[in-house]
């Protein structure tokens, strides 16, 4: 039978189920709950027999959590985190306390301007009472993190736009074509490589980013082979079999000891613009509004990567507040 309604009971299992889930099984759970595993046990049974169907699955193959328990452990993240930002805007006022969920893209915290634990630092000095949390993932599941609540704020490049979210300039990074040390345009200089030639070889895409997004140089490439985030692309770019694109901050610790170079940077570099994400219709708590006023703040005094950005374009996206 499901919930008809929730109780302090349904919020106590849900909590240990959530904990169960994020750390992975029962054992490693007893440790941060500080109960038994047969009480664990207990309550998860509690859990399934409220909600109707089957949470997870444990045996000798491990702990898996099922399809329907996927789904409560991302609704129960979610209702947490309404919860924290309840008592945050409703009982804290305008004091610092609750929860921070932060989702950044995999690759910058190799920037040489930005960097997240400087504005975390600032943050730390304040007077607050603030769990925080710093997911990294790949663009879209940022996307559908700050959608679905779980995350407060995501950082990251975000090639479409989606009408539930506000995007805020944040820095920019160069962007380049890449091969490895034993891929045979290696040894090539840009003048003897030809369009045609890196057409021909193959390609590994950027699993966020949809045929339809990319830039229409990249379209006729010979994509055999995907990664969702940043290090994929570079494991598949060091093998020498594929060429793929890297933020230069990023690909700087491999040309630096010459494992990749880049390919003609004059056809196929570009800039991309990094970018904050929140979701429009979301309540903001105070330790949300002070640690996204750092960020800006982190942002204004950086040396950016040229070309920079616009004044009028923070002036008009950093009104939002």
């Amino acid at each position: 039978m499901a919930l008809s309604s929730m109780s302090n009971v349904d919020l106590k299992l849900l909590s240990v189920f959530r904990t169960v889930a994020r750390c992975g099984g029962f054992a490693l759970a007893q440790t941060e709950l500080n109960v038994s595993q047969a009480t664990i046990s207990i309550h998860i049974k509690n859990l399934e027999t409220r909600l109707g169907f089957k949470l997870c699955q444990r045996g000798r193959s491990g702990f898996a959590l099922t399809g329907d328990g996927q789904r409560v452990y991302d609704a129960s993240n979610a209702l947490f985190n309404h919860l924290e930002d309840f008592n945050s805007l409703v009982l804290g006022f305008e004091k610092l306390v609750g929860e921070l969920q932060i989702a950044i893209i995999d690759n910058s915290i190799f920037h040489p301007g930005f960097q997240l634990g400087n504005v975390i630092r600032q943050f730390g000095e304040l007077d607050h009472s603030v769990d925080i949390t710093v997911h990294v993932a790949p663009p879209n599941t940022l996307e559908q993190m700050v959608l679905s609540g779980e995350a407060h704020l995501g950082i990251g490049f975000f090639p479409r736009r989606l009408a539930q979210l506000e995007y805020l300039p944040l820095y920019d990074s160069r962007v380049q074509l890449y091969c490895g040390h034993s891929h045979p345009l290696f040894s090539k200089t840009d003048k003897q490589i030809s369009v045609s030639e890196i057409e021909a070889h193959s390609h590994a895409q950027r699993g966020y980013v949809s045929y339809d997004q990319l830039r229409d140089r990249e379209k006729p490439f010979n994509y055999s082979a995907r990664a969702p985030n940043i290090e994929g692309l570079a494991h598949l770019v060091l093998s020498g079999q594929y060429l793929a694109f890297l933020p230069v901050h990023y690909a700087e610790q491999f040309t630096s000891d010459g494992k990749i170079k880049p390919l003609l940077n004059e056809v196929y570099g570009y800039m991309s613009r990094y970018e904050i994400i929140r979701r429009k219709s979301a309540a903001r708590t105070p330790a949300e509004r002070k640690f996204h006023e750092l960020l800006i703040a982190e942002s204004d005094n950086m040396e950016l990567m040229t070309p920079k950005l616009s004044s009028n374009a923070k002036t008009s996206k950093r009104s939002k507040k």
